[in-house]
């Protein structure tokens, strides 16, 4: 809820600035982003938990929970910069950072794919 209505505030606040000074539209958009993210920090115990819980209780090991992780880490940040770039009316950066998400997304998930393939290979 704090997220919300400080998003919202900056939003209308950067609406007002933007027809004056853009480059002030901007920052505040930044600001905002940032302020969000650090909200959201105290998430990530409960992501830590529920990592070391899969790890205790069901035995679930790093090599599978840490691409995972970092998969999700990689596409949320790619969003965010992409969606900022295209607030700075740059939309070629902005795919080019989508494409980087995508392939640190790719490159993070390779030791489960590994993993995954060798157990297919075993089975064969």
């Amino acid at each position: 809820m704090k997220a919300a209505a400080l998003v919202l505030l900056s939003a209308c606040a950067a609406l007002l600035v933007r027809r004056t000074n853009p480059e002030l539209g901007l920052a505040l958009s930044v600001a905002s982003v940032c302020v969000v993210l650090l909200l959201s920090l105290t998430m990530l115990g409960a992501l830590s938990t529920l990592r070391d819980t899969a790890r205790r209780v069901y035995g679930v090991s790093e090599v599978y929970l840490l691409p995972v992780i970092k998969c999700c880490a990689a596409a949320i940040l790619a969003r965010l910069s992409a969606d900022l770039c295209r607030e700075a009316s740059q939309s070629a950066a902005a795919s080019a950072m989508e494409l980087l998400g995508v392939l640190c997304a790719l490159a993070s998930a390779m030791p489960l794919l590994t993993s995954m393939l060798s157990v297919i290979g075993e089975l064969l």
